[in-house]
C-alpha cells in the first residue's frame, strides 16, 4: 500500500521489473498468461517469477480460461486469478470460475460496453472486480483511460466489494483517478518503456504521486 492506496503493477515479464515494482511497495504484481498479449508469459515462467518468499501477492491474468486452467495457475502459486471476458459470456462459465478457485481469489474483469453496468447477479461470484477501458477488440492493454464515472458509480453502489480502476493510468493522471474514489489501482503501459518492460523512473514517479495524494484504501483482497 502506498499513501493509503493499494497498487497492482501488471504486465510483468521478468524478475528485474518484478523487483522494481515490489521495491516501490506494490501490493500485487500481475503476470499475463494470455497467449495473445504482447506481455505474455507462459505458466511455467509465471511460476518461476513468483516462486519463493515475497511480500507481494501474485495475480495471474487470463482471458476466458477454462476452470482447469485456473486451477492449474492456482497450483503454480497464483494468489489471485484475474479473468477478462466478454459481457456475452454464459453465466455458468462465471460460476465455474468461482467454484474452481473461490470468490475470494477470483478477480472478475468484464468487458463492459458503454451504457452497461455490471449485472447484479455476478456480485456473489467474486470479492474483487476490475473495470478496465472498454475496447471492442481488446481485453485491456489499450493504454487509454476508461469510464471513470462508471467506476465511481459501481464502487459507491457496492461498497462491500473491492473495485480496481484500470486503463491508461500513470504518474501524470493517478491523482485524478484517486479523485474518483479509487482505493485500488492497476497500472501497466503507463509505467513502461516498451510493452513488457517497466521503467524504474516511471514506477518511482507513480509512487511519489500516490504518496502525495493519499486516499483511504478500498476493502477486501
Amino acid at each position: 500500500m502506498i499513501g493509503g492506496v493499494r497498487l497492482k503493477v501488471c504486465g510483468l515479464t521478468n524478475s528485474a521489473d518484478a523487483a522494481a515494482a515490489a521495491a516501490i511497495g506494490a501490493d500485487c504484481l500481475g503476470f499475463i498468461v494470455h497467449p495473445d498479449s504482447p506481455r505474455h508469459v507462459p505458466p511455467e515462467t509465471f511460476a518461476a517469477l513468483t516462486a519463493g518468499p515475497r511480500a507481494w501477492k501474485s495475480v495471474a491474468v487470463s482471458v476466458a480460461p477454462s476452470p482447469e486452467d485456473l486451477r492449474r495457475l492456482r497450483e503454480l502459486g497464483a494468489d489471485y486469478l484475474q479473468v477478462h471476458f466478454p459481457i456475452e459470456m454464459p453465466f455458468a462459465a462465471l460460476q465455474a470460475w468461482s467454484q474452481a478457485v473461490g470468490p475470494d481469489r477470483l478477480w472478475l474483469a468484464p468487458r463492459l460496453p458503454p451504457g452497461l453496468d455490471l449485472p447484479a447477479g455476478w456480485l456473489p461470484l467474486a470479492e474483487t472486480f476490475l473495470l478496465d477501458t472498454y475496447d471492442p477488440g481488446k481485453f485491456g492493454g489499450t493504454g487509454r483511460t476508461g469510464d471513470w464515472d462508471k467506476f465511481r458509480r459501481h464502487a459507491a453502489r457496492h461498497r462491500e466489494k473491492s473495485w480496481i480502476l484500470s486503463g491508461g493510468l500513470g504518474p501524470e493522471n493517478v491523482a485524478a483517478a484517486l479523485d474518483q474514489g479509487a482505493g485500488w489501482i492497476d497500472v501497466n503501459s503507463g509505467v513502461e518503456s516498451a510493452p513488457g518492460r517497466k521503467d524504474p523512473a516511471k514506477l518511482a514517479a507513480l509512487a511519489a504521486a500516490l504518496r502525495a495524494r493519499p486516499r483511504p484504501a478500498a476493502g477486501g483482497a
